[in-house]
Formats: structure tokens, sequence, C-alpha cells
């Protein structure tokens, strides 16, 4: 492992079994020993490696910061004890892996310049703990945030198979991880028997050997040469399932031990990415409802508007809700039912219109209603009719029996044929229409004009 006698002395073999990149620097910087493991995360031969400068192999952003450190340990100039430092080291593909780096002084030979002993550690989890958080920073999306999960144990153990499986904000169940793990997943999803069921519904981490998994998990397992499942549950904010991890041991795999030192890796990390999505999901909620009454507010409604827009092709209207006498109810009975009779009337109108549309109040006794997807703008129509009737029903609020009502103002296009606004404006006026001509009614806005 090395072209020259032992510097000093020192007696090298011992590093040749250790798992750290260990070298040998000579006084001019090039390398005279390199353990096994060197060439493994460099992906260079040994040969190749021995006889070449420390600086071919160094980020050239580094390479000022790495020498001066070398000539202050070479000189005990060094007023501070040597800790380690993160550098960037050229792998074959041109790409750079990141390594935790310390270094000090051998034994000298004669007149010859002290050689240097360096030792470095690759820094998987820091870099992809710093990868996830750039990634989180930068609002990527979510799928591709947990996809780094798995790399934890993967770095550590490239053999083994790991995965992850997890709830997306709408319910539907996702993976990430090794083709074979998330096949192993997908072909056994609904089975209340696998593993990650079993982590899921107790909460407690599963391990189970091969031979005594569910089929067909058993027989695939068996067939790819693994031994065992574990499954690690980690509590996901969002939902009362817990997302699970989940790992396949094959044949002179880590130790259990080792294997759990990963997936706690894992389950810290997939912990943060969880809790990160709730909160910013809660942000996003907050800032698009409307606080007193629940629905979306009118940034939240535009919002919408401007997607279903972006999206175009299909037939969408607004309706434009305005309260009839509920300046009335503030003024007899103050804010306190006011506010009272505004959630009341929200969830009347939240009730009967359809699945997938919109209500939002947009201020005040104001509410508007996107519907985004109509087979015929009749339907349109139907559900304003069914606003005014909700609206119109006496409520019962602190011992009172009040009644208010609704105009409803319609106005219908192609998606994507007019600007949000001008949508909005045009229900507007087609309410100001319908209040004009007796207020409890609705009133259709005319023909959009040409884009």
């Amino acid at each position: 492992m090395t072209d020259t006698p032992a510097p000093g002395g020192t007696d090298l073999s011992m590093f040749d079994a250790l798992t750290d990149l260990v070298v040998v620097l000579d006084g001019s910087g090039t390398i005279r020993y390199a353990n096994p493991f060197s060439a493994d995360l460099l992906g260079f031969g040994v040969d190749t490696i021995v006889g070449t400068s420390m600086a071919d192999h160094l980020h050239p952003d580094d390479l000022v910061r790495a020498l001066e450190v070398m000539s202050f340990i070479a000189t005990d100039e060094m007023m501070v004890p040597v800790t380690p430092a993160l550098y960037r080291l050229r792998l074959p593909d041109g790409s750079w892996c990141p390594v935790e780096i310390n270094a000090t002084p051998l034994p000298a030979s004669g007149t010859e310049p002290a050689p240097m002993l360096v030792v470095g550690r690759y820094s998987g989890d820091r870099h992809l703990q710093d990868r996830t958080l750039e990634l989180l920073i930068r609002g990527t999306p979510f799928a591709e945030v947990v996809a780094l999960v798995p790399e934890f144990g993967r770095w550590r153990h490239p053999h083994e198979h790991y995965a992850v499986r997890y709830q997306d904000l709408d319910g539907h169940t996702e993976q990430a991880g090794s083709d074979l793990a998330q096949r192993l997943l997908r072909e056994t999803e609904d089975h209340p028997d696998t593993p990650w069921a079993i982590a899921a519904s107790t909460g407690h981490d599963t391990i189970v050997e091969a031979d005594d998994l569910p089929e067909p998990l058993r027989t695939i397992a068996i067939e790819q040469a693994l031994l065992a499942c574990w499954a690690m549950p980690v509590a996901d904010p969002a939902w009362p399932e817990p997302a699970v991890i989940v790992a396949w041991s094959r044949d002179h795999g880590p130790a259990p031990s080792v294997h759990r030192y990963s997936l706690e890796t894992m389950a810290r990390t997939l912990t943060l990415v969880l809790q990160w999505r709730s909160q910013v999901a809660e942000l996003r909620r907050a800032a698009n409802q409307d606080p007193l009454t629940g629905v979306v507010n009118r940034s939240g409604f535009f919002t919408h508007l401007t997607d279903i827009a972006a999206v175009g092709a299909r037939r969408c209207a607004v309706l434009y809700v305005d309260l009839d006498g509920f300046k009335a109810v503030n003024d007899a009975h103050g804010h306190t039912v006011g506010d009272a009779v505004l959630g009341l009337v929200a969830d009347r109108i939240q009730a009967v219109v359809r699945g997938d549309d919109v209500v939002a109040r947009l201020g005040g006794d104001e509410f508007a209603v996107l519907c985004p997807a109509l087979d015929d703008d009749l339907d349109a129509v139907a559900v304003a009719e069914r606003i005014i009737e909700a609206t119109g029903r006496p409520i019962d609020e602190a011992g009172l029996t009040i009644r208010v009502g609704a105009s409803v103002g319609i106005a219908v296009a192609d998606a994507g044929s007019i600007a949000p606004d001008d949508l909005v404006d045009r229900a507007d006026k087609a309410l100001y229409r319908a209040k004009a001509e007796g207020r409890g009614r609705w009133a259709l806005a005319d023909a959009a004009p040409p884009a």
C-alpha cells in the first residue's frame, strides 16, 4: 500500500482494515501511502492514488485553506488544537465527495520534512442533512425530499434495501426508496400482516424473518435473497397513521445494532421532514383561510381562480353572494351576534355547493363560490338557487330568531378565456343587478367579451 518505507518507522499496515480514508503525504504533498478504503471511497485504485499530489484530489476552492492548515501543522504553528474540517475530494465522474479531514505530522526521517498523516471520513449523514435542509428551504416538492431519507441507510450499506411508506396531504399512500423495496411495498399494499402494516397499526418496531412473511411477500423476499424485514414507524403530524421506514437485510449485512443506528438516523430525518410539511401546510392554510368563518379568504379564492384559469379548457363560474339585511343584524344585536350569523351562513353555503366548489368570504358580508367544472351553465344557476334558499331560512342565535337573505351574481366563462379579476368583476356587476331587481334572487352576467 506504500511505495516508500514506513516513515519514521511507523507501521502503516494498522490502517489497512480501517474504514476511514488514511493517506500519508511527504513534504511535497505527494501521497506515499493510501489504505484500501481510500480507494473504495474515491473510486480510484490504490496504485493510481499513490504518487499523485493531494492537490490533484482537492476541490480548487478548498485547496488554499488545506495548504495553509497543513503548513501550520508541519511547522507546529497552530495556536489552537487541530479539529476536523470538511473538504471536497474529486471522484472519477468529476463530482465531489464531502469528507471530514484531520491531519497530524509523523516522525521525521533524517533531514527530510516530516510526513503528514491525513485521516478522512465521508460525511454522508452531514452531506444528506445539508441537502435535505436545502431542499426544504427551496420549497422542493415533498416527494423529492422524502426520497433522500432512504439514502441515509444506503450510503452506509449499499447492498441493503431501504424504503419509506407515507401518506401525502391528500391521504394517498406513497413510497420512496430502492426499486426492490418499493416493489415489495406495492405488491402487498393492502395486506394487513406485512411488517410495515403491523408497525403502522401498533406504533412499534417490527422485525420479521423472511420465512415468516405472508405470501406473496415471503416468496418474493426469498427469491431476492432477503433474510428479514425491519419496519420502524415514524409519527406523522398530518395523519393518525404513522409513516414507516422499511429495511431489508441480506446475508452478511449489518448487525441488528448497526441496522438500528441507520434506521434511527433515517427516522430523525423523516420526523423533521414530516413536521416541516405539516407546519408549512398549516401556514399556507392559515394564509388562505378566513379566521371568522373557516372558509377560504379573498387571497385564497383568487389563488384557486388563477389555478383554474391556468389549466384552461373547462367551463367555470364565479358566484358573487351578498347578504340581504345583514347590516340590520349588526345594528340591532351587535357584532358578536353578527359574527355568529356570518359563520352559520358560511356553513349553509358550504353545505349546498358541489363537492369541488370553493366557498370564500371576500370581506364583510360578501361571499363567493368558484364552480371549477361545469357540464352546463345551468349548473351554476342551480347552485345559486340552493344558496338563496339555504341562506333565507331563519337562524336561531343567542335566543333570537334572525332572518337574512342573499342575492347572487353569476358569471360563467371558459377557464383561461378571461382574466380572474374580470370574471369576478362581471359576477359583481350581475350581483348589483340582482339587488336592483328586488334582492333575494340571482342574475346572470352578460356574455364574456372576446379574449
